[in-house]
């Protein structure tokens, strides 16, 4: 695993990217990856972590059938269980932070019916995070950036992949 994403030779790197649900399913296992990641990078450009978040990890469910859209929102007892995933994720990047320095960028991928629920939700997540003092660092505040997008052009529109223990990422 190290040796796949040793990225000391490449002296420009300026982002990594993952999504939030890699590393909620990757759980322990994706700040010691992350970490390891993080490490190898020697380049001297500030860095951008970018962690993608789709609509299942916004708490909701886009639907579309023959230009038919439905958006279903989780119940209660599952906003509390994606609520903790946050609060995990944070304590992630706070692990993060430590191995090295980096802007996070919190970027919602979802699709054009839910922007504005998306972007407000990521709000509410960083506020809750800032006033509880799981922000990896206090004087740098998370950017918020979407990425919109039409039903079915990604494969990553089916939440396949939610599952298992394995965390995925890409460098810049």
């Amino acid at each position: 695993m190290r040796r796949h994403f040793n990225l000391s030779r490449n002296k420009s790197l300026q982002t990594l990217e993952t999504t939030a649900a890699s590393i909620t399913a990757a759980g322990d296992a994706a700040s010691g990856f992350l970490k390891i990641v993080l490490s190898t990078i020697t380049s001297p450009l500030p860095l951008n972590v970018v962690i993608t978040y789709r609509d299942f990890d916004l708490g909701c469910r886009v639907r579309s059938r023959v230009e038919v859209i439905h958006v279903d929102y989780v119940s209660a007892e599952e906003s509390v269980t994606i609520a903790l995933q946050h609060t995990e994720r944070f304590k992630v990047f706070g692990e993060m932070y430590r191995v090295r320095e980096f802007r996070l960028v919190l970027c919602a991928d979802v699709q054009d019916y839910i922007l504005k629920y998306a972007m407000r939700k990521l709000e509410r997540i960083v506020e809750a995070e800032w006033k509880n003092g799981r922000l990896y660092h206090p004087l740098c505040k998370p950017l918020i950036i979407s990425e919109i997008r039409s039903p079915g052009t990604r494969s990553g529109d089916d939440p396949v992949g939610r599952t298992g223990k394995y965390i995925s990422a890409s460098a810049l």
